[in-house]
């Protein structure tokens, strides 16, 4: 009988086992127990959540790589997501809306041709990694850029959206604007002919009444077929000479013919320099004394900064310090004045006026934000 009661006993604890876990009894001299606990709930939504946000990067980083013609829309626990692509004869029009609801989000994508890129931001900020350098492109405003190839990632934070356009032009299609312009403002037109990079992501400028009414047209174009195309086309080179007229002071004033070759060791100790910033943002720091400190000169630590990193060592520890207070504002309950006076700023109005620049909204709106 104490044999039947232990029997029964020992059913009751694998059946409730069973209900609660895995398990498996292996014989031999001993008897064992192994229990594998099931996944809690918690834990099965947080891979699901992880799964679903990794599987959605993948998917719109290769749309941004391949830039053929579709669209991605999608909305989860994550946010809303559309993303499409309209792959023309010698220019693409890709059009990003990303809104965010829960966790942050970092889409990988690369270009391997040249092309032109114009950026518009409608709604939002739009932000992106290359190189470990950020670059942050303010709501309702514009950048030119020339990129030989790159590899990047589209940042998206919590609670943020990013809505904006952007036209990839092919050399086709620039090289035969550039002819028609080039003598009128032949240095930003050399720079796009010689195929010699640039970016003007972080020198963005607001966009005008004129290029919204543009804008305007093209989001809002009424025709199709051959006739949507020739539309497209007028709207795409009016905005690029647009582009031209504001953007070739920012560009123009740049050499065309410097030389961009760095040696090992400067290599080497621009990444020190970089690292150093990385650990130490919140030293007070100069051009003079960093060139001191690591033993190079001014002009090759600034000239090589931006071409390793494409910002510049100050910009890049003003990016690094007011990343820090983002942080600050959302994790502690520090004033605006203390954290704006730990961060390097003597005034909190200065110190609002470049956080605001830098991400697109005020630190109010930060405060709390996890």
């Amino acid at each position: 009988m104490y044999v039947d009661r232990l029997k029964g006993l020992i059913r009751q604890s694998l059946f409730l086992l069973q209900a609660t876990g895995k398990f498996s009894i292996h014989k031999g001299n001993e008897t064992h127990l192994n229990i594998v606990r099931a996944p809690t709930k918690q834990n099965t939504v947080t891979m699901n959540a992880r799964h679903v946000r990794e599987h959605l990067e993948v998917s719109i980083g290769k749309m941004l790589t391949n830039l053929e013609g579709g669209e991605i829309t999608q909305e989860n626990a994550l946010g809303k997501f559309s993303c499409s692509v309209e792959d023309h004869d010698q220019y693409i029009i890709l059009k990003r809306d990303f809104e965010t609801y829960d966790g942050e989000m970092a889409i990988p994508f690369s270009r391997q041709q040249p092309s032109l890129q114009m950026i518009f931001s409608i709604n939002g900020q739009s932000s992106f990694n290359r190189s470990s350098s950020p670059f942050i492109l303010s709501p309702k405003s514009h950048s030119l850029s020339f990129f030989n190839r790159f590899e990047c990632k589209n940042l998206l934070q919590k609670g943020t959206r990013q809505q904006d356009i952007t036209f990839g032009l092919s050399k086709s299609f620039y090289a035969n604007f550039v002819a028609n312009y080039l003598g009128v403002y032949d240095r930003l037109s050399s720079l796009i002919m010689q195929e010699q990079e640039f970016n003007t992501i972080n020198e963005h400028i607001a966009i005008d009444a004129a290029i919204e009414g543009i804008l305007n047209n093209i989001l809002s174009c009424p025709f199709q077929g051959e006739m949507k195309s020739v539309f497209m086309r007028e709207h795409i080179r009016a905005l690029l000479a647009l582009q031209f007229f504001h953007f070739n002071q920012v560009v123009g004033d740049r050499s065309i013919s410097f030389d961009t070759r760095i040696t090992k060791r400067d290599h080497d100790t621009l990444h020190d320099i970089k690292d150093y910033i990385d650990q130490n943002f919140l030293v007070p720091s100069s051009i003079e004394m960093l060139s001191k400190r690591f033993g190079i000169n001014e002009f090759k630590l600034k000239h090589g900064f931006k071409v390793l990193f494409d910002t510049s060592p100050m910009r890049y520890l003003q990016y690094r310090r007011l990343t820090f207070s983002r942080s600050l504002l959302s994790d502690t309950d520090k004033t605006i004045k203390e954290i704006a006076h730990e961060v390097g700023y003597a005034h909190p109005a200065n110190f609002t006026i470049a956080f605001t620049k830098t991400f697109g909204n005020g630190p109010l709106s930060f405060r709390g934000k996890v």
